[in-house]
């Protein structure tokens, strides 16, 4: 459970969570549980821009600069 994530947030990010994934589920599922277990660890406690940004997951990401 994410303390800090308010209802409808992950809408504020929706073109992120669309690009970032090039159409892949599976990669989607990545950035979404890494992106969570990552603010749990650091007190964040919710998924945001820059916690996505942070992120390297994918086909994509070894080539491409998020950040």
């Amino acid at each position: 459970m994410l303390y800090n994530h308010e209802p409808g947030s992950v809408l504020a990010v929706e073109q992120l969570l669309h690009e970032r994934p090039g159409g892949y589920m599976d990669t989607l599922d990545q950035l979404i549980c890494q992106t969570a277990q990552q603010s749990i660890e650091d007190g964040t406690e919710a998924i945001t821009e820059e916690g996505l940004n942070d992120m390297l997951v994918g086909r994509q990401d070894s080539e491409d600069d998020w950040a």
